[in-house]
């Protein structure tokens, strides 16, 4: 009998031997897949590549970036770079506040939405920008591809943005030696605001009609879309005889660059009624004058309707159109007189005369006098209307003023740019500048530039020095000379200390440098240059069970790194889901860069089936914005395994000492318990090795899922050689 027992024992030892060799394949062979090599991912931009913007919005433009490979790309960081620098109109950010973006699986996309900020005054062209992606596969190796990404300009007219609109006269007709009011609306129908607004009238005459206290009006500015109403006083001298009178509305300004407009339009003021006394029965109505800036030689039409709104008909109509005033500017190109035999009350006729301007118009508006003469119930009667034109001769402009000429020359930055955008704390950029010398007639000379970097990275103890400083250069640099309106270009190297904290930090361009006749100027540009520091944490292997018991404890520790280079604070671990625990919210405070912490707690699974898990690591970073890692897993609860006693009964005989014999029953519940607890640690241990990178993904159910049927397959197939 104890012999056989003894054989029996010998059997069971032996097929748990082999059971736990079994169990070590297993694992060896997760070894072996895990030491294959992640693959290069592809990470490029695939929709588009050109997109319409509009000068002077915000526009918003959606980009699908997608991976085009079988590996997975994580810690991706987005970066539009503009390809051609001077003179670009566009400035580009990505919607969100952060550039990165965690992982994107294998030939899966994410959508990136881009702020597109274009000058109001772009432009109609179209702009190049590259989108470089720099990212890593699961084994730590850095990539980097591009994109680039066209975006087409619709621009904005900015001819005529200054206007005048509702002209009038209080009251409509002037009495000889009267008084009244003129007043006139001056309207910025363009997308740029305009500054040092001055509004006059002008041509006045005090033998006819003069202002009654100022001529002129100024106000600070009158911004894009907006208008603004100016009145005047206006008296007519008492010996001037009844007629139309013209007076000269003109505006002078500049634009947010400084760029000054000027515009000017002559208006008609009736005084003491109509020439002969009468009123008049025909108008003309549906008035079109020409819209835009005509030079010599140059066809525009006037174009309107002559209408009999009398109860009689009006007869030996003629109608005359010629330049009001002076004459010889602008002549007509088809008849300038029209006769109508006879026009019928209620009656109307088009009317079109053609004009052009000679080569002794000088730049500014000119008017064309309507005259009309008719004769109605046997009396005559004429009136005139007024239409105007702007006429462009730059050859025949007057020399400037001599105040012009007495200004001063002024250096200004006029464009500048990063590259690359995003300046990182601890890295190099370019600082790309141009400088134009703004007057239009006089040259600088003996130009030195030179940078200011004052701000300096401080505590209550220490100082560390300037946020920038150049590389391989000097901090001054000197020009011979500079033409009038002329530029040059200036591009330095600067290294950003890396505890720089993250802002805007300001750059202070100082020009020293003479005009012709020696005279001294000095200037100074401000320059913002924006900061950035990556806020980052890494965990150490979050190991979860794919499979355990109902209401049986399972241990959660891991570490928390702080990889980025600013201070987190209120960093906390949450725990939600179908569990049950005794610490859902774990607070671990602050971590500076370089620290680390760590998470230590315990849940149970509550549902027999499916149990969802949410693991939820939240932080502030340097601006307070709060940032959250989010981690979902599910665990499939399972029944308690029952422990069954006296399973063999042929082994169930005492020994000789009183104790209890081991049977094989036993023996196999033993060698089963350990084979399981073994297979389910190699089966964790292949799945978090060979899914590395999953702690980026969501979406990694569908590879548990793949990697649990070649665990089960592998396992018959051993039983079965077994």
């Amino acid at each position: 009998m104890a012999v056989l027992q003894m054989k029996k024992k010998l059997r069971a030892l032996v097929i748990m031997i082999l059971m736990v060799q079994m169990v070590f394949s297993s694992i060896f062979a997760a070894y072996a897949a895990d030491d294959e090599t992640a693959g290069e991912p592809k990470i490029l931009a695939v929709n588009g590549p050109v997109f319409e913007v509009n000068a002077g919005e915000m526009n918003e433009v959606n980009i699908t970036v997608k991976n085009l490979s079988s590996y997975v790309a994580k810690s991706i960081i987005v970066m539009p770079q503009l390809v051609e620098i001077e003179g670009n109109p566009l400035d580009i950010s990505l919607k969100t506040t952060s550039s990165n973006l965690s992982a994107i699986s294998p030939n899966a996309s994410k959508n990136l939405t881009f702020f597109v900020d274009v000058d109001k005054t772009a432009q109609a062209k179209t702009y190049s920008v590259d989108v470089r992606f720099n990212f890593y596969n699961t084994d730590g190796v850095n990539y980097e591809t591009k994109s680039t990404l066209y975006f087409k300009v619709k621009g904005i007219t900015t001819e005529d943005n200054i206007f005048f609109e509702d002209f009038n006269v209080e009251p409509d007709s002037l009495e000889v030696g009267g008084t009244g009011k003129i007043g006139v609306t001056v309207k910025n129908r363009g997308p740029i605001n305009m500054y040092g607004v001055n509004v006059s009238i002008e041509g006045l005459d005090p033998t006819l009609i003069s202002a009654k206290g100022v001529s002129s009006k100024k106000i600070p500015n009158i911004m894009a879309g907006t208008k603004e109403r100016f009145n005047f006083d206006i008296a007519s001298n008492s010996a001037m005889v009844s007629g139309n009178y013209p007076i000269t509305f003109s505006v002078t300004c500049k634009d947010e660059n400084g760029t000054a407009y000027s515009y000017e339009q002559k208006y008609y003021v009736v005084v003491g009624g109509s020439s002969s006394g009468q009123k008049s029965d025909l108008v003309i109505k549906n008035l079109v004058e020409p819209n835009g800036v005509f030079g010599v030689n140059q066809n525009f039409q006037i174009k309107f309707d002559i209408a009999n709104i009398g109860k009689s008909a009006a007869k030996n109509v003629k109608v005359t159109a010629s330049e009001y005033g002076e004459g010889s500017n602008i002549v007509p190109k088809t008849s300038s007189v029209i006769s109508i035999e006879e026009l019928a009350a209620g009656a109307s006729k088009g009317m079109s005369f053609t004009f052009a301007a000679t080569g002794s118009a000088s730049t500014r508006n000119y008017t064309v006098e309507l005259k009309v003469e008719y004769e109605q119930n046997g009396k005559a009667i004429s009136f005139s209307q007024y239409a105007g034109a702007n006429v462009s001769n730059p050859d025949n402009e007057k020399d400037e003023d001599e105040d012009k000429k007495e200004s001063k020359p002024k250096i200004i930055v006029s464009d500048y740019a990063c590259d690359p955008i995003i300046v990182m704390g601890g890295q190099e950029f370019n600082l790309s500048m141009t400088f134009l010398n703004t007057h239009s007639q006089k040259v600088v000379k003996n130009v030195k530039m030179y940078l200011t970097m004052a701000e300096e990275t401080s505590s209550e103890s220490t100082k560390t020095g300037n946020i920038f400083t150049p590389v391989d250069s000097s901090n001054t640099f000197y020009f011979d000379s500079i033409p009038a309106k002329g530029t040059v270009e200036k591009k330095l190297r600067l290294y950003v200390v890396p505890d720089a904290q993250p802002k805007t930090y300001t750059v202070t361009v100082n020009f020293e440098y003479e005009d012709e006749s020696g005279n001294e100027y000095t200037s100074t540009e401000l320059l913002g240059v924006n900061v950035k520091q990556a806020a980052k944490i890494e965990t150490s292997e979050i190991v979860i069970p794919e499979t355990f018991e109902l209401y049986a404890p399972i241990s959660l520790y891991f570490d928390i790194y702080n990889t980025g280079k600013v201070a987190l604070s209120n960093l906390k671990v949450t725990l939600e889901g179908d569990i049950d625990t005794t610490s859902k919210s774990t607070y671990i405070g602050n971590c500076a860069s370089g620290e680390s912490g760590y998470y230590e707690g315990s849940f149970s699974v509550i549902n027999l089936g499916e149990n969802n898990v949410k693991l939820t690591i939240s932080y502030d970073d340097a601006s307070g914005e709060k940032v959250e890692d989010v981690h979902e897993y599910t665990i499939i609860g399972s029944e308690p395994i029952p422990v069954e006693e006296g399973m063999d009964g042929e082994m169930g005989e005492d020994y000789a000492d009183g104790s209890e014999p081991l049977s094989i029953g036993k023996i196999a519940a033993i060698v089963g318990g350990v084979v399981v607890i073994i297979a389910i640690a190699a089966v964790i241990f292949k799945k978090k090795r060979a899914k590395k990178a999953a702690k980026f993904i969501e979406e990694d159910l569908e590879d548990d899922a793949e990697y649990k049927a070649e665990d089960i397959k592998e396992g018959k197939d051993n039983n079965e050689q077994l």
